[in-house]
């Protein structure tokens, strides 16, 4: 598929209600390239050397539709507009306010099945009737001593530290599973052990307290068991779930819910930078052991006409090759937030990230050392102008989708 001679971007500044507009074209503009507002002023069109290029803008702007870009500028060209109403948007993030994710326990009925990604085998039947709840914080313990004035106390317990671990309190204290009963987090499922099934255990040498989980069908890795425990880690990012027997099965890439991890940890954290890497180095030798994240900007949204003509929410991220992870977080760490994922993921998710850089403008691809990258966020209901689509993640532009039609009411915005 040929380059399009034009690529536009959009992203909305809500904090200083401006958006920033940018045209890349491939040639250098001439007499022929223009480019339109629709009357609605939500639509954006450019035009050059015979080809058309729109997106719908994530928000309202105002003012007049006539601005002049600045003459040196020959195939980059930008400018800001000024937002009519940010409330479109404002409105949308106080609904969705919070991190969301695919699978939550509250979405999830006792007829759902999990299967593996790969192959479809059947790892959790619908026949077992799970009763779904979201797990705790990973930080609950830490939070006990705020969440009672006085722990509960029983005369003739132990007291102290042994007390708190005897009844649960203690950091060092286990989340048991028990049959028919299954836990959700942000980026996997805890269930019983014998509630699955085409599952093999492989002991991991480098991780003697931690045993691998892998499809018995396919061989491909599904998850962790912890020493001692009856209870299996499957990751969504291995899964796909099928809600009801005889529907088709839903499945998601794995920087989807990596995304929504590092949401949680700056949510929780008052660092924006985090070191991402692959639970055990060395599995994938091609690629970098390590990145190093800045989550610059956790919450924008963007239109790009390489991404279908729609809004999506994102993230705005810098990130970074790290050759040791481990190296550097030993003398960094206190600064920096740590996010291990399996190989697999790791190598999705900078894929991923890599490809969002190339949507951008090319000079705003970089900043200092660092490269720029967008991270979608999943959004149950799409906000911005996503609602005309539903969720961005959810329906992808197909291959060979033509951009809509010049619609009319359209007024010049470059002359």
């Amino acid at each position: 598929m040929s380059n399009p001679k034009i690529v536009l971007y959009a992203e909305a500044l809500t904090h200083i209600r401006q958006l920033t507009l940018h045209a890349s074209l491939q040639t250098e503009k001439n007499e022929g390239t223009k480019i339109l507002l629709s009357s609605d002023k939500k639509i954006i069109t450019a035009l050059h050397d015979g080809e058309a290029s729109s997106i719908y803008l994530p928000t309202q702007i105002s003012g007049t539709a006539h601005f002049t870009f600045p003459v040196e500028k020959r195939t980059e060209i930008s400018t800001r507009l000024q937002i009519d109403d940010v409330s479109q948007l404002d409105s949308t993030k106080e609904d969705a306010d919070g991190v969301e994710v695919p699978w939550s326990a509250v979405s999830l009925q006792g007829s759902a099945s999990l299967h593996c990604n790969q192959c479809d085998v059947c790892i959790l039947s619908a026949s077992k009737a799970i009763s779904w709840k979201d797990l705790p914080s990973e930080n609950w313990a830490e939070l006990m001593d705020f969440w009672f004035c006085h722990k509960p106390h029983e005369n003739g317990a132990p007291s102290g530290e042994h007390a708190a671990e005897a009844k649960g309190f203690s950091a060092r204290s286990k989340l048991a599973t028990s049959p028919g009963v299954g836990f959700v987090d942000i980026v996997s499922f805890l269930c019983y052990g014998e509630d699955c099934i085409n599952v093999e255990e492989i002991k991991n040498p480098p991780r003697a307290r931690v045993t691998t989980l892998q499809c018995s069908s396919c061989q491909s890795r599904l998850g962790s068991r912890a020493e001692g425990e009856d209870s299996y880690r499957l990751y969504k990012s291995r899964l796909t779930l099928v809600r009801e027997p005889g529907q088709a099965p839903e499945r998601y890439a794995a920087a989807v819910f990596i995304t929504a991890q590092l949401l949680s940890l700056i949510e929780s954290s008052v660092s924006r930078k985090a070191v991402v890497h692959a639970d055990s180095p060395g599995e994938a030798e091609s690629e970098p052991a390590g990145l190093l994240l800045w989550i610059f900007n956790p919450d924008i949204y963007y239109s790009s006409s390489k991404r279908g003509p729609t809004a999506h929410r994102a993230m705005k991220v810098f990130y970074q090759a790290l050759s040791d992870p481990e190296k550097f977080l030993d003398t960094n760490g206190t600064q920096h937030e740590e996010l291990v994922v399996p190989p697999e993921d790791f190598v999705d998710f900078k894929k991923t990230l890599e490809e969002s850089t190339e949507i951008l403008p090319y000079s705003a691809r970089t900043f200092q050392d660092w490269k720029v990258g967008l991270l979608d966020r999943w959004e149950q209901t799409a906000s911005g102008s996503a609602r005309m689509d539903e969720n961005p993640l959810n329906k992808k532009v197909e291959e060979g989708f033509e951009l809509f039609k010049l619609p009319a009411g359209m007024q010049e915005l470059y002359l």
